[in-house]
Protein backbone atom coordinates (compact mmCIF):
# COMPACT_ATOMS: atom_id res chain seq x y z
CA UNK A 1 0.00 0.00 0.00
CA UNK A 2 2.77 2.70 0.91
CA UNK A 3 4.61 1.45 -2.22
CA UNK A 4 1.24 1.93 -4.26
CA UNK A 5 1.21 5.24 -3.06
CA UNK A 6 4.38 6.83 -3.11
CA UNK A 7 4.45 5.24 -7.09
CA UNK A 8 1.27 7.83 -7.52
CA UNK A 9 3.12 10.47 -5.30
CA UNK A 10 5.74 10.30 -7.85
CA UNK A 11 4.25 10.11 -11.17
CA UNK A 12 1.75 13.57 -9.62
CA UNK A 13 4.90 15.23 -8.73
CA UNK A 14 6.39 14.46 -12.19
CA UNK A 15 3.72 16.54 -13.71
CA UNK A 16 4.20 20.04 -11.99
CA UNK A 17 6.96 22.22 -10.48
CA UNK A 18 7.08 20.39 -7.16
CA UNK A 19 10.42 21.45 -5.87
CA UNK A 20 9.86 25.14 -6.93
CA UNK A 21 6.59 24.99 -4.83
CA UNK A 22 8.02 23.28 -2.11
CA UNK A 23 11.33 25.83 -1.97
CA UNK A 24 8.40 28.87 -2.24
CA UNK A 25 6.61 27.02 0.95
CA UNK A 26 9.96 26.73 3.09
CA UNK A 27 10.45 30.33 1.80
CA UNK A 28 7.35 31.65 3.67
CA UNK A 29 7.19 29.95 6.78
CA UNK A 30 10.38 32.17 8.58
CA UNK A 31 8.56 35.31 6.49
CA UNK A 32 5.35 34.43 8.33
CA UNK A 33 6.71 32.87 11.90
CA UNK A 34 9.35 35.68 12.52
CA UNK A 35 6.84 38.69 13.01
CA UNK A 36 4.51 36.32 15.51
CA UNK A 37 4.16 37.77 18.99
CA UNK A 38 1.31 38.73 21.11
CA UNK A 39 -1.15 41.64 19.35
CA UNK A 40 0.31 44.45 21.26
CA UNK A 41 3.89 43.66 19.68
CA UNK A 42 2.74 43.05 16.93
CA UNK A 43 0.72 46.57 16.60
CA UNK A 44 3.33 48.01 17.98
CA UNK A 45 6.24 46.82 15.49
CA UNK A 46 3.56 48.18 12.62
CA UNK A 47 4.81 47.50 9.12
CA UNK A 48 7.14 45.09 9.67
CA UNK A 49 4.73 42.72 11.70
CA UNK A 50 1.82 42.81 9.32
CA UNK A 51 3.88 42.19 6.38
CA UNK A 52 5.40 39.81 7.41
CA UNK A 53 2.00 38.20 8.33
CA UNK A 54 1.16 38.88 4.64
CA UNK A 55 3.70 38.39 2.26
CA UNK A 56 4.50 34.92 3.87
CA UNK A 57 0.54 33.90 3.48
CA UNK A 58 0.98 35.08 0.27
CA UNK A 59 3.93 32.77 -0.57
CA UNK A 60 2.14 29.90 0.76
CA UNK A 61 -0.82 30.44 -1.30
CA UNK A 62 1.59 30.93 -4.16
CA UNK A 63 3.14 27.56 -3.44
CA UNK A 64 -0.12 25.41 -3.46
CA UNK A 65 -1.22 27.25 -6.47
CA UNK A 66 2.20 25.93 -8.27
CA UNK A 67 1.21 22.60 -7.32
CA UNK A 68 -2.28 22.77 -8.23
CA UNK A 69 -2.46 24.74 -11.35
CA UNK A 70 1.10 24.05 -13.42
CA UNK A 71 -0.08 25.72 -16.45
CA UNK A 72 0.34 29.15 -14.49
CA UNK A 73 3.87 27.95 -13.27
CA UNK A 74 5.69 31.36 -15.39
CA UNK A 75 3.08 34.32 -13.92
CA UNK A 76 2.95 32.49 -10.23
CA UNK A 77 7.06 32.05 -10.51
CA UNK A 78 7.73 35.12 -10.93
CA UNK A 79 5.49 36.74 -8.71
CA UNK A 80 7.15 34.38 -6.11
CA UNK A 81 10.19 36.03 -7.46
CA UNK A 82 8.66 39.23 -6.90
CA UNK A 83 7.14 38.87 -3.15
CA UNK A 84 10.26 37.19 -2.11
CA UNK A 85 12.33 40.06 -2.81
CA UNK A 86 9.85 42.60 -1.45
CA UNK A 87 9.77 40.63 2.00
CA UNK A 88 13.64 41.97 2.10
CA UNK A 89 12.94 45.13 2.96
CA UNK A 90 9.26 44.98 4.52
CA UNK A 91 10.05 42.41 6.96
CA UNK A 92 12.66 41.06 9.09
CA UNK A 93 15.27 41.12 6.41
CA UNK A 94 13.26 38.38 4.67
CA UNK A 95 13.16 36.18 7.19
CA UNK A 96 16.74 36.80 8.31
CA UNK A 97 17.64 36.04 4.09
CA UNK A 98 16.56 32.69 4.68
CA UNK A 99 13.29 33.31 3.72
CA UNK A 100 13.78 35.25 0.62
CA UNK A 101 16.54 33.40 -0.46
CA UNK A 102 14.56 30.12 -0.74
CA UNK A 103 11.43 32.23 -2.27
CA UNK A 104 13.84 33.77 -4.95
CA UNK A 105 14.92 30.42 -5.95
CA UNK A 106 11.81 28.32 -5.68
CA UNK A 107 9.90 31.31 -8.24
CA UNK A 108 12.76 30.61 -10.13
CA UNK A 109 12.62 27.16 -10.58
CA UNK A 110 9.26 27.05 -11.00
CA UNK A 111 9.04 29.60 -13.69
CA UNK A 112 11.67 27.67 -15.48
CA UNK A 113 9.93 23.95 -14.80
CA UNK A 114 8.51 22.53 -18.30
CA UNK A 115 6.69 19.49 -18.24
CA UNK A 116 8.05 16.38 -20.06
CA UNK A 117 7.82 15.84 -23.93
CA UNK A 118 6.93 12.31 -24.04
CA UNK A 119 8.71 10.46 -27.52
CA UNK A 120 6.32 9.33 -29.95
CA UNK A 121 7.21 5.70 -30.98
CA UNK A 122 6.75 6.39 -35.03
CA UNK A 123 4.15 3.70 -36.71
CA UNK A 124 6.09 2.14 -39.33
CA UNK A 125 8.94 0.63 -36.72
CA UNK A 126 8.28 -2.30 -34.54
CA UNK A 127 8.47 -1.45 -30.56
CA UNK A 128 11.01 -4.41 -29.04
CA UNK A 129 9.48 -6.40 -26.84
Amino acid sequence: MVGRFWRSFTAWRHTRPFWGGLLVLLGAVPIFVLPLAPIKVLVASGIAGVSGLLLGSIMAVLAVSLWYTPQTRVVVGLIAVLVSVAAFPLTNLGGFFIGSLLGVLGGAMAASWAPRKVKAVPADEPVAA
